[in-house]
């Protein structure tokens, strides 16, 4: 997610459903079959075309469920569902019939930390990337020195 500058009054949208924390966003129109779990609470409004999924059979864990709803399995699926129109809508009776394969807890648990670790990693990745950039904008403006002292702090 990104950074708005743009709100919307807080008193005309109290009442629209603000994700938490595991919450699943499924997109069900337009680019289906999308899915992305919330790492934590947000105070955002999304779409009509997404989809908000809680997890409810304790024997499935929302990072390994959010993997498994972006697999190719889930995502053929979706495209035969929806297909057919100008723009994709995957209906909600269609979605409830997606089947879930269900693993033993200890490898989503497993599932679960790789996904953690990889999206550590990603963002150390995004954080390293903007450091090298903002160093080669600062050796173009300033000079090699300053640019240098800049990726060594």
């Amino acid at each position: 997610m990104t950074d708005t500058s743009i709100y919307l009054s807080e008193n005309e949208f109290k009442d629209c459903i603000r994700p938490k924390k595991d919450t699943i966003f499924l997109s069900k129109d337009g680019t289906v079959g999308i899915a992305y779990k919330m790492n934590k609470d947000e105070n955002i409004i999304t779409s009509s075309a997404i989809l908000h999924l809680d997890v409810k059979d304790e024997r499935v864990l929302p990072d390994y469920l959010t993997l498994v709803l972006n697999s190719v399995a889930v995502k053929m699926q979706a495209e035969k569902d929806a297909g057919g129109s100008i723009i994709n809508h995957w209906k909600k009776s269609e979605i409830e019939n997606v089947i879930i394969p269900i693993i033993v807890k200890e490898k989503q648990e497993q599932i679960s930390k790789l996904l953690i670790e990889n999206e550590n990693l990603r963002n150390e990745s995004k954080s390293i990337l903007e450091k090298a950039v903002k160093s080669v904008e600062m050796a173009i403006e300033y000079g090699e020195g300053k640019a240098i002292a800049y990726l060594n702090a």
